[in-house]
C-alpha cells in the first residue's frame, strides 16, 4: 500500500474474480441444459461479463491530472454492476446511503435502537 496516499483496488485477484473467472462458461452451459436452453437472463449474463472487465485498464480508463503538481494517474473503468461486484454494489449502496441523509429523510432527530440480546 502506498503510504498516505491512494492504491488502486486489484480486483482479479479476489477468489470471487478468479471462482466466476474459472467457471462462468460452464456455469451458464449448465443453466442453459438445465432450463431447456433458457439459460439465465440476458442482464445476469452481462453482469457476470462485465464483472470479469472491472477495474482493467484495458477496457478503458480517465486520464486524471493534477493542475497544481502535474501528476497524472489512469482510472480504469468501473462495471457498475449491482449483483456481482462488491466495489461497485459498495460504492452504490454508500451513494444512496448520502441521498437519503441529503434528501430524503427529514430535518429531525432521527433514532436507531439495535439490541443484541433480549429486550430488558
Amino acid at each position: 500500500m502506498v503510504r498516505g496516499g491512494y492504491e488502486p483496488r486489484a480486483p482479479t485477484t479476489t477468489v470471487l474474480h478468479r471462482v466466476v473467472r474459472d467457471h462462468l462458461d460452464r456455469f451458464l452451459a449448465a443453466t442453459a441444459a438445465a432450463t431447456g436452453g433458457v439459460g439465465l437472463p440476458r442482464f445476469l449474463d452481462r453482469e457476470f461479463r462485465d464483472f470479469l472487465g472491472c477495474g482493467q485498464l484495458e477496457r478503458g480508463f480517465a486520464r486524471v491530472r493534477c493542475e497544481a503538481c502535474r501528476f497524472e494517474r489512469l482510472v480504469p473503468f468501473s462495471c457498475k454492476a449491482r449483483a456481482v461486484c462488491a466495489s461497485c454494489g459498495g460504492r452504490r449502496m454508500a451513494e444512496q446511503a448520502v441521498h437519503l441523509v441529503d434528501a430524503v429523510l427529514p430535518w429531525v432527530p432521527v433514532r436507531q435502537l439495535t439490541s443484541l440480546g433480549s429486550w430488558p
